[in-house]
């Protein structure tokens, strides 16, 4: 039984939280605290240090949906800048300290490992050439490398072999291909009889001048199709995940080979 991954929805955003954004927020409050205390003038400079420290962890609450944190913090914000008393902004920031431990204690929070944060923040990387060459491959591309990042292997590879049909579309187009459901049958039957059947005196032009490429292609194209058997299905002129088990090494494994297979696309079809 052929079992997909589900669909992944190009509008959903991942939040992204920085932990170090709210260390930061929590030693502002606390060294401010400190001084207020202890240091008996709390002068304009310092009072500005304070307004600089909350005004940029605003954004970060705002983003993470700490709603009452963020409420907290812009009222401060104008206490502070409007030069409250000491005790009363000693108490604010008590309090801010306080609204921020307890609501981050209502988030789910995962790590990205930071070997995988390049994967995540910079989808595209690596495959410009690709990109510029079969536009319709970047949404693929991006999912690919960010389900990548976040360990959704099945997820990842189906992507990766949507990407390639993308290429396996346009190079079907360059080599005649007539079938509506252009893809990777079609396009490697196209090859083999280009390629295997055909002599090359009975080529046009057109092929005679690229055969080459059209022979490494087509000797590449075989042996994905032997290293993705029974991972990949290939019936009815399309790539279809048929299975969910993926580690990590063979899911980075197909990126490879789908971008060596589709920079070669890019760069080599006339």
């Amino acid at each position: 039984m052929m079992v997909l991954p589900g669909k992944v929805v190009s509008l959903l955003e991942i939040l992204q939280s920085y932990a170090d954004a709210y260390a930061k927020l929590a030693h502002v409050a606390a060294a401010f605290i400190c001084r207020l205390r202890y240091v008996p003038e709390f002068e304009d400079s310092r009072r500005q240090q304070l307004v600089n420290g909350l005004e940029e962890a605003l954004p970060h609450c705002e983003r993470s949906e700490l709603t009452l944190t963020a409420v907290h913090l812009l009222r401060l914000l104008n206490d502070v800048k409007a030069g409250v008393d000491r005790s009363e902004l000693s108490a604010k920031l008590i309090e801010l300290e306080s609204r921020l431990e307890d609501e981050l204690k209502t988030k789910l929070f995962f790590q990205l490992p930071l070997s995988k944060r390049d994967y995540f923040e910079n989808p595209r990387k690596g495959w410009d050439e690709v990109i510029q060459r079969f536009p319709d491959s970047v949404m693929d591309i991006e999912e690919m490398r960010k389900c990548f990042a976040l360990s959704r292997y099945p997820a990842c590879v189906f992507h990766s072999v949507n990407a390639v049909e993308a290429g396996l579309v346009g190079l079907g187009n360059f080599i005649g291909v007539r079938d509506p459901k252009s893809g990777w049958t079609p396009v490697t039957a196209e090859l083999e009889r280009l390629v295997v059947k055909t002599k090359y005196p009975d080529l046009g032009p057109k092929f005679q001048n690229c055969f080459p490429f059209l022979e490494q292609t087509h000797a590449t194209c075989v042996a994905l199709k032997s290293a993705w058997r029974n991972k990949i299905s290939h019936t009815q002129g399309r790539l279809a995940v048929m299975t969910a088990d993926f580690s990590p090494d063979v899911a980075e494994e197909i990126i490879v080979a789908s971008r060596a297979f589709m920079r070669r696309l890019s760069t080599e079809m006339p």
